[in-house]
């Protein structure tokens, strides 16, 4: 199934995040003017331009958009899946025009699945929110987003063309992992 309409998508996905999905921004200025006897500050709802947008084409499998599909073969479903990223930090995701999760505290997995432009399903989203593991969070970035980008690039590639990457992967780790001479 082709829902790819990436006019239509990014406008839509834009004018939802900025009206509703994204976490309100904090402003004194209302606050002041209309304080509140709760003592809570008041937010305003994000700006444009104070966001970032990406959108890429992605295949999904239904279920990773949280729908049962009770057909026999495996079906992909290619939609234009555009990521938000708000100023208070928080991001949706949205897969066409229905937002897909909303994270609150986007963690680098997140922003390396971005990077490999193949974002996780609707069930796996805990994955994205909070602190990583220490051991990724060590983990150069520029070389986790080139791994990410290589695993994005592998998922169009035939099977040969996988075991050739795989070999090339496993040879660069052959020689990380030999003791360096001195």
């Amino acid at each position: 199934m082709d829902l790819r309409h990436p006019v239509q998508s990014l406008t839509w996905a834009l004018m939802r995040a900025l009206e509703r999905d994204l976490n309100g921004v904090e402003s004194p200025v209302a606050t002041d003017l209309l304080s509140t006897h709760s003592g809570k500050p008041l937010t305003t709802r994000p700006a444009e331009k104070d966001c970032t947008v990406v959108l890429f084409s992605q295949s999904w499998l239904p279920q990773a958009l949280g729908y049962e599909c009770g057909c026999g073969h495996e079906v992909h479903v290619d939609a234009e899946t555009i990521v938000i990223t708000g100023p208070c930090g928080d991001a949706c995701v949205y897969v066409s025009t229905q937002l897909l999760y909303h994270v609150q505290t986007p963690n680098r997995r997140f922003f390396l699945d971005i990077a490999a432009q193949q974002m996780r399903g609707k069930t796996e989203v805990a994955q994205y929110e909070g602190r990583d593991t220490a051991d990724e969070e060590a983990f150069d970035y520029e070389v986790a987003g080139a791994l990410a980008r290589v695993r994005g690039a592998v998922r169009h590639l035939g099977h040969a063309d996988v075991q050739r990457v795989a070999r090339r992967l496993q040879d660069c780790v052959a020689e990380l992992a030999s003791p360096i001479p001195n």
